[in-house]
């Protein structure tokens, strides 16, 4: 063959490189970040799994590119408290609240105001407070010798609440209270003693204030300090970094942790359990050394939010789910219970 019926080389690295860069835009759009595929479940298909790293910039950018690509979205579900709030504000940008149904998890202030302006159907609450209140009355129990009884499971359950328009201004009055409750108890709380508690939440996010809230709370009633210690990067790197320094110090009896990363972080766990009692709360990390877990049955709480997708959204049709990582069991389970409600999978 003649030379001339090839292209030059420089062409062809040009058009190989175009090659690449198409299928990288594709992979990605294909996995929103999350990695999922189309899953159909009874009337509702489930067009992709968004995640954001726990990034709120992200969460916003996830919503506004599912909108260009589903136009014809019919609802969207956050399993984290910041998601379903960007999605409502990627909505308002474009000019389309109101059009796509919100269902959301716990209770972020513009998720309650959202609520109140119907903008977003209900949302899955939890109680952080008690994440924190029970951790230390826990750790208290276990320091003093004298163990609470244990169900079987190994998981000490906080219940969930539902929220919609008739129950938001109360919830939301309540919340103020918990709040009010553990200011009160801050000033009241010892500083310093020789019972020290931990307490290591997964993010600098507003849920955890009412889990400051109840620390404070039980710190105060039970005459302990409790240390409320926050991984500001929101990496489970830190979350190590945070409880080695706790095993270190020596002036700490106990920890409840809200592990990012159960699966690689059962090392780092396994070491602070052999040094002091260590209990999870809201994601738990089953396999490691902890004593046990306080906090929400993630799956069912899944399931109660897909109960409120099936509820306005009677015909079903296509939803996207929006998650801040996968790599969380609470996520992981959270999901799992959505997809299986909207199935109609027994209980």
């Amino acid at each position: 063959m003649r030379i001339s019926n090839f292209l030059p080389t420089s062409r062809l690295l040009l058009a190989a490189g175009s090659i690449v860069f198409l299928l990288g835009i594709l992979a990605c759009d294909q996995s929103g970040g999350g990695g999922s595929a189309v899953i159909q479940a009874g009337k509702f298909t489930i067009v992709d799994t968004r995640t954001d790293q726990g990034d709120t910039a992200t969460a916003k950018k996830n919503a506004e590119n599912a909108l260009i690509k589903y136009p014809d979205l019919d609802g969207m579900v956050g399993l984290w408290a910041y998601n379903i709030p960007q999605c409502l504000e990627a909505l308002k940008d474009a000019g389309r609240e109101g059009e796509v149904k919100l269902v959301s998890f716990d209770e972020d202030e513009l998720t309650l105001q959202g609520i109140k302006d119907g903008h977003i159907h209900g949302t899955v609450v939890q109680q952080p407070y008690e994440f924190g209140y029970q951790s230390i009355v826990h750790l208290k129990a276990i320091h003093d010798g004298q163990p609470k009884e244990l169900p079987a499971s190994k998981e000490v359950t906080v219940p969930t609440k539902i929220i919609k328009a008739d129950t938001v201004d109360a919830f939301w009055a309540q919340l103020k209270d918990l709040r009010a409750a553990g200011d009160a108890a801050k000033k009241a709380a010892p500083a310093e003693g020789d019972v020290k508690f931990a307490f290591v939440p997964n993010a600098p996010d507003p849920f955890w204030s009412y889990a400051a809230a109840g620390c404070a709370k039980a710190a105060a009633d039970l005459g302990v300090v409790c240390d409320f210690r926050t991984p500001h990067d929101g990496s489970s790197g830190e979350q190590n970094k945070i409880m080695e320094n706790i095993v270190q110090s020596g002036d700490y009896k106990g920890i409840s942790i809200s592990p990012l990363d159960p699966a690689n972080q059962s090392s780092a766990i396994n070491t602070v359990a052999a040094a002091m009692p260590l209990i999870c709360n809201d994601s738990d990390a089953p396999e490691s050394d902890r004593l046990f877990y306080i906090g929400t049955d993630n799956y069912l709480a899944g399931r109660e939010a897909g109960k409120l997708l099936k509820e306005v959204m009677p015909e079903g049709g296509k939803i996207m789910i929006f998650v801040g990582k996968l790599d969380v069991l609470n996520a992981q389970q959270r999901r799992q219970g959505v997809i299986d409600e909207l199935a109609g999978k027994p209980e």
